[in-house]
C-alpha cells in the first residue's frame, strides 16, 4: 500500500477515468456498458437514506433506468431503503431472534457486521413503483467465514419452501442465492439454523440497463472507521468491497470527524488511505470526494478546515471533488434555521435533504456548480 503521508504520482489509467460527471457522461454515450455501478461511502447523512440518497437514486434511475439494489448491508440496508427495499435493524418486523451487532470500524462495506445464533432472522421487503422495478435476477450473500460450518435457510416469499444453505470457508466469502423471485413484490427472509455465522449483507441485481447504487455507509462513522493501518484489516476490507462492483465511488466523510475533534491532517491521512485501498481493488473506478456543509453544532474545527486540506490533495490526485457549502451558501445560521434539524447536525429531508439531492443530481448529470465542484 502507498504511504498516506507521501502520495505517489497517479497512473495515466487512473487520471483518464475522470470525475463522476465525466464517467456518467461517458456511460450515457454508450461507452461503458449497460450498467453504471455507484458505491456511496459515508456516515449518517448517507446511511439515513431519507436525508438525500433515496431522492437522488429515484430521480436518476427514473431517467436512465434501474439495474437493481446493489449492496444491501445488514447494518443500514439499501440506497432505496424505506421506500422500495424495506429493512432496518431497529424494527422487530425486519430483524430479530438474537443477533450480535459489531461496533463501528469493522473491515466491512458498511463498517459493521452481524453475527447470529440459531433462530436469528432478518427480512427485506421489496415494493415496486412505476419508475422502480424491484425484481431481482441475481443475488449473493457476503459473509465472513471462520473455518467452521454454519447453516442458514432462506426464502423469497412466505409461500416458498425454505432453502438450506451451508456457509463454509475462512475469510471473506460469497455464495449465490438461487431461485430469485419472479415477482417484484418479494419478501426475502433468512434464518440461522446452526452455528454462529458473521454476515455482511446481500448484493442483488436485475437484467435491466441503468444505475445500481450500493450504500456503503454507517451512522456515526468517521474517516477512521473506513481506514485502519492494520494490514489484516485492510486485506479483509479490500476483499469484501471488491465483491461489490463499482464504476464510481462517492465518498462523503468528515461530519463525525468534526464532531470528534479529529485534526484535519489526520482526517486527510485517513481519506488518503481509503482512496489508496479503493485504487488497489478498482483501479479504473472514478473516485470522488465530497465535503459536507457546516452546521451550528459546536466543534473544534469548521468543515472548511477539512476542505482546506482535502481539496488541494484531490486536485493533485485528479479526483472528483465537491463541496456542499456551495449549495447551502456561506451564512450558516441563516440556512441552519430552515434546513438543519434540531440536533444541529442532520438535514431536514424536505429542505436541507432536497438541497443535497439537487446538488448531487446537478453535478452527476453534468451541471456546473460555481465553487469548484468538479476538479480535473
Amino acid at each position: 500500500m502507498l504511504p498516506v503521508d507521501a502520495p505517489q504520482p497517479v497512473a495515466a489509467s487512473v487520471i483518464e477515468v475522470g470525475d463522476a460527471r465525466e464517467r456518467f457522461a461517458q456511460w450515457r454515450e454508450g461507452k461503458a456498458g449497460k450498467v453504471l455501478s455507484v458505491s456511496v461511502i459515508g456516515d449518517s447523512y448517507t446511511a439515513g437514506q431519507d436525508f438525500y440518497l433515496n431522492k437522488l437514486v429515484q430521480r436518476v434511475a427514473g431517467e436512465v433506468g434501474f439495474a437493481g439494489p446493489g449492496y444491501v448491508g445488514f447494518n443500514h440496508g439499501a440506497a432505496l431503503g424505506g421506500s422500495h427495499f424495506k429493512y432496518t435493524r431497529s424494527s422487530d418486523k425486519y430483524f430479530g431472534g438474537g443477533w450480535k451487532v459489531s461496533d463501528l470500524g469493522q473491515a466491512s462495506p458498511d463498517s459493521r457486521t452481524v453475527t447470529g445464533k440459531p433462530g436469528a432472522w432478518l427480512q427485506i421487503d421489496a415494493s415496486p413503483t412505476p419508475a422502480i422495478d424491484t425484481t431481482v435476477t441475481q443475488a449473493k450473500l457476503l459473509y465472513l467465514g471462520n473455518g467452521e460450518p454454519h447453516e442458514i435457510r432462506y426464502r423469497w416469499t412466505p409461500s416458498q419452501d425454505w432453502r438450506p444453505l451451508q456457509l463454509e470457508g475462512s475469510g471473506v466469502q460469497e455464495v449465490a442465492l438461487p431461485d430469485a423471485p419472479s415477482a417484484a413484490d418479494w419478501s426475502f427472509k433468512m434464518e440461522v439454523v446452526q452455528g454462529a455465522p458473521t454476515l455482511f449483507g446481500l448484493w442483488m441485481s436485475n437484467d435491466q440497463q441503468g444505475v445500481r447504487v450500493s450504500k456503503l455507509a454507517a451512522s456515526g462513522a468517521a474517516s477512521a472507521d473506513f481506514y485502519h493501518k492494520d494490514p489484516q484489516w485492510q486485506t479483509q476490507w479490500k476483499a469484501v468491497v471488491a465483491k461489490i462492483p463499482a464504476d464510481v465511488y462517492l465518498i462523503m466523510l468528515g461530519g463525525n470527524d468534526q464532531g470528534f475533534g479529529v485534526k484535519p491532517v489526520q482526517y486527510l491521512q485517513n481519506v488518503q488511505g481509503l482512496v489508496s485501498m479503493l485504487r488497489e481493488i478498482q483501479p479504473a473506478a472514478s473516485i470522488n470526494l465530497i465535503m459536507r456543509q457546516d452546521t451550528t453544532r459546536s466543534s473544534a474545527y469548521p468543515m472548511s478546515a477539512y476542505a482546506q486540506v482535502l481539496e488541494p490533495w484531490a486536485r493533485e490526485q485528479h479526483l472528483g471533488f465537491a463541496n456542499l457549502q456551495c449549495a447551502f451558501g456561506p451564512d450558516v445560521k441563516r440556512y441552519a434555521a430552515a434546513m438543519i434539524g434540531p440536533d444541529k447536525i442532520h438535514p431536514l429531508p424536505a429542505t436541507g435533504g432536497k438541497v443535497i439531492a439537487d446538488y448531487f443530481y446537478g453535478w452527476i448529470m453534468g451541471g456546473n456548480p460555481e465553487c469548484g465542484a468538479a476538479l480535473r
